[in-house]
C-alpha cells in the first residue's frame, strides 16, 4: 500500500466524524489494474466496507466492457465496497443515487455546474467529467455478498484522453487548480458513506429534489441509438431507476439502460 493510506483515513474519520458509520477498511495503491476488480475478487475484510484508490489504473472498467484507464495522476480511480447479504436487495435506482452522491461532493468541494446524465455519467454541460460503474459479487455459503461502486474522475489532462466525445476535467473547472488528489477522494468517499444505508433502505426516495435539480437530460430531445427510439427526457423514475422518455406520439417510454444522445437543434 501506499504511504498515503494512513492521510486518507484521517480524512475520511474527519469528513465523517459525528456520522453512526462503521469507518471502512482503507488501501491507496501507486498502480492497480482495477479498484473494483480489486474489491469484488478479493477475500478478505468481507465483513465491513472497503475503500480502493490508485494513483494509476491500468484496467479499469467502465459500462459495456469499455476500458476505463486512469494515467498517473491524471484522475481519480476509486472504489467503495459493502457487504451483502444473502436474500438483500440492492435497490434498481441505486445507481442513480450514486451519482447524485458524487455530484453532492463535487459541489462541496466548489466546483460549479455538474449534472447526472442518465444512467452513468457525471457531466458539466456536454461535456463528460467522469462516470460510475456498480458491481455485485453474488453471496456464496462460504462468503458474503460485495457491493462494489466504481468512480472515475477526470482531474486534468481531458484533452489528452483522444475520446470521441467532448471532455472535460477539474483543473479546467477550477481555473487550473482543481481540488487535491486525497481531498477528492475523501469528499466523494465520505458522501458514498453517507448515502449507502439510505439508497439500500429507499432507494431515491429521499432524493428527488436533488434528481430534478441535476438531471442533465431532462427536457432534452434525445435519441436511444440501440432501439431507435427518439423522443423527449421526462426524467428519472425514483423507485426504478429507468428513464421515462416520451416518443413522437406521446407515448411514454422506461428505459432500463443503454446509451442516450442528445439531439442538437438543427440535427434530424
Amino acid at each position: 500500500m501506499a504511504p498515503e493510506t494512513a492521510q486518507l483515513e484521517g480524512l475520511l474519520r474527519g469528513a465523517l466524524a459525528g456520522a453512526a458509520l462503521e469507518p471502512p477498511q482503507v488501501e491507496v495503491l501507486e498502480r492497480v489494474d482495477s479498484t473494483n476488480a480489486r474489491l469484488l475478487d478479493s477475500a478478505a475484510q468481507d465483513a465491513g466496507p472497503r475503500v480502493c484508490l490508485a494513483r494509476e489504473q491500468l484496467a479499469g472498467r467502465g459500462r459495456r466492457g469499455r476500458a476505463w484507464v486512469t494515467p498517473s495522476d491524471a484522475g481519480l480511480a476509486l472504489s467503495l465496497s459493502w457487504p451483502v447479504a444473502a436474500g438483500q436487495r440492492v435497490p434498481a435506482a441505486y445507481p442513480v443515487g450514486v451519482g447524485i452522491g458524487v455530484i453532492r461532493a463535487l459541489e462541496a468541494l466548489g466546483v460549479q455546474g455538474p449534472g447526472l446524465k442518465w444512467p452513468n455519467d457525471v457531466v458539466v454541460g456536454a461535456a463528460k467529467l467522469g462516470g460510475i460503474l456498480v458491481e455485485q459479487r453474488l453471496p456464496r455459503s462460504d462468503r458474503p455478498g460485495r457491493l462494489v461502486v466504481g468512480i472515475g474522475l477526470n482531474r486534468c489532462g481531458s484533452g489528452a484522453l483522444g475520446l470521441d466525445r467532448e471532455v472535460t476535467d477539474l483543473a479546467t473547472l477550477c481555473g487550473g487548480q482543481g481540488p487535491g488528489w486525497l481531498e477528492l477522494a475523501a469528499e466523494v468517499a465520505a458522501w458514498q458513506m453517507r448515502l449507502h444505508s439510505l439508497l439500500m433502505a429507499q432507494g431515491l426516495a429521499a432524493l428527488g429534489d436533488d434528481l430534478d435539480r441535476l438531471d442533465a437530460l431532462a427536457g432534452s430531445r434525445i435519441q436511444v441509438p440501440d432501439t431507435g427510439l427518439s423522443g423527449v427526457a421526462r426524467g428519472v423514475c425514483l423507485d426504478s431507476g429507468r428513464l421515462r422518455v416520451e416518443d413522437e406520439t406521446g407515448v411514454l417510454h422506461h428505459l432500463d439502460a443503454g446509451e442516450v444522445s442528445i439531439r442538437r437543434p438543427g440535427h434530424a
